[in-house]
């Protein structure tokens, strides 16, 4: 088969796990992924969200670590600004892998990739924020109308936005939107792969992200707020199967003879264990933030921030009523305000450290002078006395079965070096699931620290990121029964390349493994 021939279908898959998908299916409740991995080659990655969740998709689609494209979160603090922002899919600091292909002459497609921007300079099809879990810009498209076109063919996306679904909610109803997102989305697909020629199509389905944040409990008999709704045992299960059938059905009208189709999640989701909406409170029993809302005064110390008019009287009106008014709100003056309250009235002149606005891992980030305009703590010397700090702090945390709630605590300067690492946290808690961190925290310096659980706290999630990753490769060039014992989602992008016949750019960290998956090496490289 000559390369110029050769096809690549990737199909991300948005939160999916890899345990959730290797159980259901060896249990018949995938099909289509049981065919594949039988068919072809099945693979855990190891992945950035081990670290950073949100960073994998940009990962993947640079070929590089966060500290050289700069996107790992949806709230990010960018160096010399000090306020925390709604990220923006154009900070990323390395052009996205389609680009190079692009440029190649490869005719690509590439349709609601989480956290995408509209590639400048890009020749091919691209369509962003159709049906994607979480927005982070406009709508768009590649040509122009292509969007516009898509709905009137098939359809809106009959499933909530995010910034639309803001609390648990009717499980019944959440499940049928998101199965019948999926099956739409398979439609979508399919015209998109019909009316444009190509060689690369990147495809990405978003109902596992918000189904394994709000339809856990519901299937999980563990967990503290399980209600089991009648004749619905796991609604988080049929939403992965209705993703199963709709590949399906993808494959079975576009994998060919010339078609490698690759699928891929570089993070997944389990029970809602994490402790870092505790992060605000912790530092502030360590003397390190500052801010409204956050901890008790204690005899002969500073007097707790005070809050400001707004913030008060915005406390005056119910949660129940705030959030009813604010998914009436345009989406992006919704954003707006949430930011507005998210930075108000932190008392930077004696805040050392301070957390990200985060449900995930810990994100914590040292008020350094010259990085933030505010900084109090000195390069050098005192930054790695604190950062040593609260390392062993950190490490040392207990809950209250006396188990270590940090599965493991990493300092960024070393992990992820490059030009975008001054945007970065300095240190990130990435929470052991088996602790099941709920509302308390202890500390040898800070003591106990309380709060409400993870799940009554904005965003209200039942369920949550963990970092099981993976690879599934079938199709054209791929050996039945393959394995890539020490696979990256790094190496997503030049494998990509591999099956194309192509070279991946200098830049791209990781390595292709096309040859380790394939029938015969793919040698005529063009």
């Amino acid at each position: 088969m000559s390369a110029r021939s050769r096809r690549v279908l990737l199909i991300g898959l948005d939160a999916a796990d890899a345990v959730l998908i290797e159980r259901w299916a060896r249990e018949g409740h995938l099909p289509t992924f049981t065919r594949l991995m039988r068919e072809g080659s099945w693979s855990r990655l190891r992945t950035t969200a081990e670290v950073l969740h949100v960073s994998a998709w940009p990962t993947i689609y640079t070929g590089v670590n966060p500290g050289r494209h700069g996107l790992y979160h949806a709230y990010q603090v960018r160096a010399g600004d000090q306020r925390i922002h709604r990220t923006d899919p154009r900070w990323m600091a390395v052009p996205p892998f389609w680009k190079f292909l692009d440029g190649l002459g490869r005719r690509c497609i590439v349709f609601d990739a989480f956290m995408d921007s509209p590639t400048e300079g890009f020749a091919g099809v691209q369509i962003g924020e159709w049906g994607t879990w979480t927005w982070f810009g406009e709508p768009f498209s590649r040509p122009s109308g292509l969007r516009e076109r898509l709905i009137r063919e098939v359809g809106p996306y009959p499933a909530p936005e995010h910034s639309r679904q803001v609390t648990v909610p009717d499980q019944r109803w959440f499940r049928d939107r998101l199965v019948a997102a999926a099956g739409l989305k398979a439609r979508a697909v399919d015209w998109l792969l019909r009316q444009h020629p190509w060689e690369m199509a990147f495809v990405t389905f978003g109902e596992p992200h918000g189904g394994g944040h709000y339809l856990w409990h519901t299937g999980d008999p563990d967990y503290p707020v399980h209600r089991p709704v009648p004749g619905l045992p796991h609604p988080l299960l049929d939403v992965y199967a209705a993703v199963d059938r709709a590949i399906g059905e993808i494959l079975a009208r576009h994998l060919d003879d010339r078609t490698t189709v690759l699928i891929v999640s570089g993070d997944g989701m389990g029970p809602n264990y994490s402790g870092a909406h505790l992060m605000g409170e912790l530092l502030h029993a360590l003397d390190l933030f500052h801010a409204p809302g956050v901890g008790r005064p204690k005899e002969g110390s500073a007097p707790v921030a005070k809050r400001s008019l707004a913030s008060r009287l915005r406390e005056l009106v119910p949660l129940p009523v705030r959030m009813a008014v604010s998914r009436c709100l345009p989406r992006r003056l919704q954003t707006r305000l949430s930011l507005k309250w998210l930075n108000a009235d932190i008392d930077w002149t004696r805040t050392r450290a301070f957390p990200i606005h985060n449900n995930n891992e810990g994100f914590v980030r040292i008020n350094l002078a010259g990085r933030e305009p505010r900084g109090i703590v000195a390069p050098g010397a005192a930054r790695e006395e604190l950062l040593a700090r609260l390392e062993l702090e950190l490490r040392a945390l207990r809950n209250p079965t006396n188990r270590r709630p940090a599965g493991r605590v990493y300092l960024l300067d070393s992990l992820f070096p490059g030009s975008e690492r001054p945007h970065l946290p300095d240190i990130v808690i990435s929470w052991d699931e088996q602790a099941r961190v709920l509302d308390r925290l202890e500390g040898p310096s800070a003591g106990l620290v309380c709060g409400k659980c993870g799940y009554e706290t904005p965003a209200y999630y039942t369920g949550n990121h963990r970092p099981n990753a993976f690879l599934l490769a079938a199709g054209a060039g791929v050996t039945a029964g393959a394995r890539l014992a020490d696979g990256h989602i790094l190496d997503v992008p030049a494998t990509v390349f591999g099956f194309l016949g192509v070279d991946p750019p200098p830049h791209f960290e990781g390595r292709d493994r096309s040859g380790e998956l394939a029938k015969v090496s793919l040698t005529d490289r063009v």
